[in-house]
């Protein structure tokens, strides 16, 4: 069981670090210690009767030495991401995860997620500082906000191409087009197969248009087509369902486990978030 852990351990190591040593150099250490792993016994006794098994040798000396340096760097440096959940949380879940390029680092990302059985979302974001006793986050909203992502395809130009995606990137498969002009009941519905909407260019008579959850009279989002544009990419979430936290700063007070904060649905109080296992 300890040489799959081992095993396992050294596995993530060689793959976050190929990209801060390279990975010839990330190799061979990885091999190194894969060899010295193989062989514990052998090593035990080094360690043990280092006069006997010639460890004061350079090239036995040595190895030990670069299997030391190579675990350490290992916790030291390279992106670290940490997720933690809010305690006693019944019929939704309430999660902090902050990243940091490095280990040591006391600054870095965050984002905060909430999520109900009914199918709703909470969503923020922004940086945080750190010390000792206390976590800082300030939260950033502005990637929050819808944005149109626009260009033209020489391979469709006489049809406009639309998609919906949240704002995570994640495409969205059903949702309706219409011109924002309510004088015109013109419907576009997303096709579920290929999750997007075509126009032919010769009914864009008016550029302007509205998103619409599918089968819902509920508005996501205005958009106005640029002249000369056939697709159109649309960053937006439903705000009926995804909600972003009203706050602009937060402060965690840190615990053994975890930290200290007013969690959702607790009447204001503080409650206790405990660190997730990877």
């Amino acid at each position: 069981m300890r040489m799959i852990n081992f095993r396992k351990y050294m596995l993530n190591i060689r793959d976050k670090y190929c990209e801060v040593f390279g990975c010839r150099v990330t190799m061979f250490i990885y091999s190194v210690i894969i060899e010295i792993n193989k062989n514990i016994f052998m090593l035990r006794i080094i360690m043990l009767y280092p006069s006997r098994t010639g460890f004061w040798q350079k090239p036995v000396r040595d190895g030990y030495i670069l299997t030391i340096l190579f675990l350490t760097v290992g916790q030291l440096f390279g992106q670290d991401t940490t997720t933690y959940r809010q305690a006693n949380a019944s019929m939704f879940s309430n999660n902090y995860t902050f990243i940091k390029q490095n280990k040591s680092d006391n600054s870095g990302t965050f984002n905060q997620r909430t999520r109900t059985d009914d199918g709703q979302y909470w969503y923020g974001q922004g940086t945080f500082e750190e010390n000792k006793q206390k976590i800082y986050l300030t939260f950033d909203t502005t990637e929050c906000n819808p944005r149109i992502e626009t260009k033209k395809n020489e391979n469709h130009r006489d049809t406009l191409y639309i998609r919906w995606f949240d704002w995570w990137g994640n495409r969205q498969e059903w949702f309706t087009v219409r011109f924002t002009d309510t004088t015109s009941n013109k419907s576009y519905h997303a096709d579920w197969q290929t999750s997007f909407i075509k126009i032919p260019m010769t009914e864009l008579k008016n550029k302007k248009l509205s998103l619409y959850g599918f089968s819902s009279t509920r508005k996501v989002v205005d958009l106005e087509v640029p002249i000369g544009v056939n697709e159109v990419n649309i960053f937006a979430n439903d705000s009926l369902v995804i909600h972003t936290y009203n706050k602009s700063n937060e402060e965690l007070s840190k615990r053994k486990n975890g930290f200290i904060t007013v969690g959702m649905w607790t009447k204001g109080k503080r409650t206790l978030f405990l660190k997730r296992e990877k």
